[in-house]
């Protein structure tokens, strides 16, 4: 099996995964542990479809990405305004 095949699956278990924790009620979508399984696995697809350009997958998986990766910013930025919040209140 040729590495880029590995490349693919383990995009596509990280992808299935995240949305198999979700969907069980495992981890929270709002969590970095969801955002972080799509961002990674939709980026390993990505590149994965690329090398086989295979372009409407370029697309989903590149878009797929993107949200993960402002979802990510988005959480660690409430993480750090909630963590100021605590130490103004207790300060």
């Amino acid at each position: 099996m040729d590495l880029i095949h590995v490349v693919g699956g383990i995009g596509t278990t990280m992808v299935l995964a995240a949305y198999f924790l979700v969907s069980a009620g495992r981890i929270a979508s709002a969590s970095t542990a969801f955002q972080g399984l799509n961002l990674v696995g939709a980026a390993l697809l990505a590149y994965y479809a690329v090398v086989l350009a295979a372009w409407a997958s370029v697309a989903l998986n590149g878009i797929w990405s993107l949200i993960g990766l402002v979802a990510m910013v988005r959480i660690v930025q409430m993480r750090r305004r909630r963590i100021r919040e605590v130490v103004v209140a207790e300060g």
